[in-house]
């Protein structure tokens, strides 16, 4: 299960909002295939790892381990367990339920497939419930129709996040920085207020990675979250020089204004709200749309309206060593 992780892990975000998955199978106490699911709408994990098996004879009695539960409906790929049911794999493991389907066919951790002698386990303790971790943001976004929304916050030493009247001030290491754009390539959605983008003007995008062979590996962007009530960032902004942005404000605002925006290609959504938009009318918004992971990167105040509104499912804190002396404090 530990190598179907490790091949689940490989799809990313590329498979998103669908989850990562990867299987393995194995006679004889030898592994004779291997898959996993490469991008949305692509072969299943189970699929691709049937027919990595050179010799299809060498499936029949085979066990198959993979870290959620196989699929049982027809969707942009044909059922799981149909194609599992056909290769005579006589055993399958699964490291997790899949709550997308409507009824588990897991009932008293066995079940016998279509009538046949075939097993289906699950799996218990650490390994399942790092099968369980891998897929935190695919069965938030299922069981809520919402996405998981990560926040990514740097604080200094004396518990500072930027300086007098938002001022922007690194804090971060280059090696944190790296962190940074792995978190950015692993999440659908990048979101950031209207002051991040006046104060700091980052492109908000993923930096290429240094690969295993070497060379750079670029990262894929994800889409961009601009929260702007008001309209208050700068049409100049960097991060409207890629249009896969979504700029988010209220329909009160002029229509002239907005239009603005709309021509420099990127998107624009007027969510409901009186004086600020109402982010969970948005979260509801998105999760429609597929995105099933929000990376926000906010300051003080953004991190407090956020938490406030019970939409932060995780925090993530970087620390830095220096100290700032005043400004905008973490808002514990």
């Amino acid at each position: 299960m530990k190598l179907a992780l490790d091949l689940a892990r490989r799809g990313g975000s590329s498979v998103a909002p669908n989850p990562m998955v990867g299987a393995v199978i194995v006679k004889d106490g030898k592994v004779i295939g291997q898959g996993y699911h490469r991008f949305f709408g692509g072969p299943h994990a189970e699929a691709e790892a049937i027919r990595s098996v050179k010799h299809s004879a060498d499936l029949v009695g085979a066990t198959l381990y993979v870290t959620l539960e196989p699929c049982d409906s027809f969707g942009k790929q044909p059922p799981c367990t149909r194609a599992i049911e056909k290769a005579g794999i006589m055993r399958v493991v699964a490291g997790s339920r899949d709550p997308s389907m409507k009824e588990s066919r897991i009932k008293n951790q066995e079940l016998r497939i279509k009538g046949k002698k075939q097993e289906l386990r699950m799996m218990k303790g650490e390994i399942a419930e790092e099968c369980e971790r891998l897929n935190k943001f695919f069965f938030k976004w299922v069981r809520t129709k919402m996405p998981y929304l990560t926040a990514k916050v740097a604080v200094s030493a004396d518990g500072f996040m930027a300086g007098e009247h938002g001022k922007f001030i690194r804090i971060t290491t280059t090696e944190q920085d790296r962190e940074v754009h792995a978190l950015r390539a692993s999440h659908q959605a990048i979101m950031v207020s209207a002051t991040t983008v006046i104060n700091d003007d980052s492109h908000l995008g993923v930096r290429p990675r240094r690969g295993p062979l070497g060379g750079h590996v670029p990262g894929e962007d994800p889409l961009r979250i601009i929260i702007d009530s008001h309209l208050r960032s700068p049409l100049s902004a960097k991060v409207f020089r890629n249009t896969h942005t979504l700029l988010v404000c209220l329909g009160t605002n002029p229509i002239k204004q907005i239009k603005r925006y709309a021509d420099l290609g990127i998107s624009v959504w007027c969510a409901p709200g009186r004086s600020h938009v109402s982010l969970k009318a948005l979260f509801r918004y998105l999760g429609k749309r597929g995105v099933s992971s929000i990376l926000a990167e906010p300051g003080p105040t953004f991190y407090s309206i956020l938490k406030k509104a019970g939409l932060i499912d995780e925090t993530i804190a970087f620390h830095g060593k220096g100290k700032i002396g005043k400004g905008l404090r973490f808002p514990e």
